[in-house]
Order: C-alpha cells, then structure tokens, then sequence
C-alpha cells in the first residue's frame, strides 16, 4: 500500500503539472487531515479531536437532513418515498402558491338560480370617472345597458373623426362589480352606418367573451348574462368582424371586478384612463381646394402599425385641457389604466411621481409591486397604480416611448395645496423650458 500511494497520487497529480499547479499549496497534505490521520496515535492531543470531528459529523447530517426534506417537499414524496397523488399535489400547490385559488374556484362549482338574485342597474360612468366602491357582501344580478352610437368627435386639435363608441363616448362607460356577480349585458346597435356590433369582455367565462351572444345588427338588442368568477380589471370591447377597425375606431372600455373578500385598500380619489390609437387618412379637399377638418379611418396605416395620434380616453385634449386629473397634496390617487391598442404596448408613467403600488396586468389577488416608476401595459391589458401626492403642481401622464408625446399622448393630474421646500426646492422659481409639453 505504500508503494501504490505515492504513485496514485503522481498519476492524479501528471494532469495537472500541464496548468503549474504541481507545486500548488493544494496538493499539501492540511493541518485538518493531518489531526483526522493521527488522531489514534496522539494520545496527548486526544481529548482535542472530538471538538474537530463532532460538529463536522452534525454539519454533514444536518445538510444530508435539509436536502431530504427539499426533495420530498419539491418531488411531493411522504415519508416513506411514495408519491402523492396529483389531487394531493394540487391541494399543496393551491395551498402554498395562491391560496386564494380555492376560493374563487368555488364559484364556478356553485350553481344558482340567477332569477332569485336581488336586481341592480349597474351605475355606469365615463372617463375619467370611476363609479364608487362596491359595500355589499352578497352577489346580484347586475344590468348593464349598452348602446352602440356613431359620435363626431374632435380627437386631436386638427381634425376631427367619426368614432364607433358605446353609450356616446370613446372610450366605454366604466362598469364595475363584484366577483359572484351575474352581469345582465343588454347591448342595443343604434348605429346608422348598418354595421353590426358585440361585446367580448375580458372578465367574461366563456367563448369569444361573450361575443356570440350580443352580436346585434342596426335597431337590434342582444342580452347575455355572464357569471363574474375571477377578480380584477378587464378590457371590454366589440369583436365584430374585421375585429381590429372596431376596436380603432373607439369601442372599448374597462370593467372591474371587485374581489368578493376584501377591496384594494381605500384611497382619496379614483380615475378611469385609456390609452389607444387613432389611424386617419389624409384630409380630403373641400371645393375651395381647402384641406376639410374631417378624416376617415384608414386600414392600411393601422396594418402598417403607424397610428397618426396616440391619445388618453378617446382624444388629444382629454386629460390637458379639458378634464385634467386633480388631486390636493396629501392625497391618494388610483388609476385604473387600460391599452386599448390596437397595436402598440405603453409605458405608462407619471412624471414627478411614483406607483406606490402596482398592481400589474390588474391582478388584484396577488401582492402589488412597490414604488415602480414605469409600468408596460399592452394591447387588452390593464394595470391599477395608487400614487400619493407629497408635492403641489403639475404631473404629466405620457407614455414613456416619449416621441408619442408628439401624437397627442400627454395628461396632467393637477396637485394644490402647500409647498413641501424639504422635499422639492430650487434657489430660483421654476421655469418651463419655451414650447414644453410636459412641465406646466
């Protein structure tokens, strides 16, 4: 055995030699195994061992004892190494992962007589406004009337454009309700053109969202009823054929569904914004050889992505001139932001500010994200945001792909009250830069 030792080792040690490392401290024998090797011939230092040897033993067990645990806690295997079965599986998975999934599971497994729910008219606002919180603890069979009228409506400060909307506005009116709900969506097409209209909501359980059941042709009304099952902010909007020109001409909304449990936490004020796209054509001429301030939709620049205007809730001046958000410092202000697209994702954000939470893709279950500065939200999605208002003055909504300021994508939430010189001070008055869009 002596013999073969030292060559072992030198056959090990060869490969090495290539990379300089034959002499390498590594391949000196440590004082550690050295107190291991000689522990039964070293009877002076023999009550010293133990302390070496006896917590590493604890160490190794311990470790061997954590990775067992892991494994059947990953591998779903009980104490003897059987498998669980997948039911079992999947009461971990809920319980660990979203332990509100069983709940909410719950209403899809209940049936119920939805002729003996107690009736509400939904009350329906339009943008900016957000119809107020929802108290009641018990689920109703909730009446949303809609209508599908043509508006003339100035979109951007040149022209003005002839949008599909429902109920008169661009976009929708906000509805909102609460899980367990059975929505009772009348939509009626008073659209002169002949075009025939529908609602495929994103909250909605079944196919195409509901579009099958409220396709209306022109003077007709359509009524589905839609059982509310899973909480959060969904897009709504018409998914009439061609699909994409329905949606870009304004017929898009946003509803909620309050979590049957427990609401988002209360805050001060609430808003309703939308972000879409606007594609025209060219002016025609009048007969004077004058541009007309009027457009028409236009289907090649929608194919080619290229949106002439880029607005919030239906128009260049919605949330500038003429319905800006307002807040006093102090407050607590929620978004509730949709993408109605059709094409391009935004990044929503607000200068000066910050998301305080953000409840991303509007999942209001899960934890929201803390103190986000910008937020992407694409076509059909939506996101809720709380932002707290410290400092008095003018923020600016954009998109943050910051050309489409440009096209119209500009929005102030105007802020009173007292000035904050510890938190926001310059040793000169504040100044606009000449022709600035975004800091009034």
């Amino acid at each position: 055995m002596r013999r073969l030792l030292p060559s072992s080792v030198a056959v090990i040690r060869r490969p090495m030699a290539r990379f300089g490392m034959q002499n390498s401290a590594m391949w000196r024998q440590t004082p550690k195994f050295r107190l291991l090797s000689s522990f039964t011939s070293r009877s002076s230092a023999r009550h010293r061992k133990p302390v070496v040897a006896v917590p590493l033993a604890i160490v190794l067990l311990g470790a061997g004892a954590f990775t067992y645990l892991s494994y059947r806690r990953n591998y779903g295997l009980n104490f003897l190494g059987r498998s669980k079965t997948s039911e079992q599986l999947h009461s971990l998975i809920a319980t660990d992962l979203s332990p509100s999934v069983e709940f909410y599971q719950s209403y899809d497994n209940t049936q119920i007589d939805v002729d003996k729910l107690p009736v509400e008219v939904a009350q329906l606002t339009t943008a900016p406004h957000v119809p107020p919180v929802i108290t009641r603890k018990h689920p109703v069979l909730l009446r949303v009337p809609l209508q599908t009228i043509t508006s003339l409506t100035q979109v951007t400060n040149q022209y003005k454009y002839e949008e599909w909307t429902f109920n008169g506005t661009a976009p929708g009116p906000f509805i909102r309700a609460r899980v367990g709900d059975v929505v009772e969506l009348s939509l009626t097409n008073c659209d002169i053109t002949g075009n025939p209209h529908n609602i495929d909501s994103h909250a909605f359980t079944g196919p195409g969202g509901g579009a099958a059941l409220t396709t209306a042709e022109e003077n007709e009304t359509k009524t589905g009823r839609f059982k509310l099952l899973c909480p959060g902010l969904y897009i709504y909007h018409c998914a009439a054929a061609p699909v994409p020109v329905h949606i870009a001409n304004g017929m898009f909304g946003l509803m909620y569904v309050q979590p049957a449990d427990e609401d988002l936490p209360p805050v001060d004020r609430e808003y309703y914004v939308m972000q879409s796209e606007i594609y025209h054509e060219p002016p025609e001429l009048d007969d004077d050889g004058r541009p007309l301030n009027v457009v028409e939709f236009s289907y090649p620049r929608g194919l080619r992505e290229e949106p002439n205007a880029i607005v919030f809730n239906g128009r260049e001046s919605a949330l500038t001139r003429d319905a800006p958000l307002k807040a006093t410092v102090g407050e607590t202000i929620r978004i509730f932001f949709g993408n109605a697209g059709p094409n391009l994702t935004s990044s929503f954000h607000v200068i000066g500010s910050h998301f305080l939470n953000c409840y991303r893709d509007g999942d209001v279950v899960s934890p929201p994200a803390r103190f986000v500065g910008t937020t992407s939200v694409p076509p059909g999605g939506t996101s809720i945001v709380d932002l707290k208002m410290v400092v008095p003055g003018s923020y600016t909504i954009v998109d943050h792909a910051i050309f489409r300021l440009d096209k119209g994508a500009v929005g102030f939430i105007n802020v009173s009250g007292p000035q904050r010189p510890d938190i926001y001070v310059g040793n000169l008055p504040p100044q606009p830069c000449v022709g600035c869009k975004l800091h009034a």
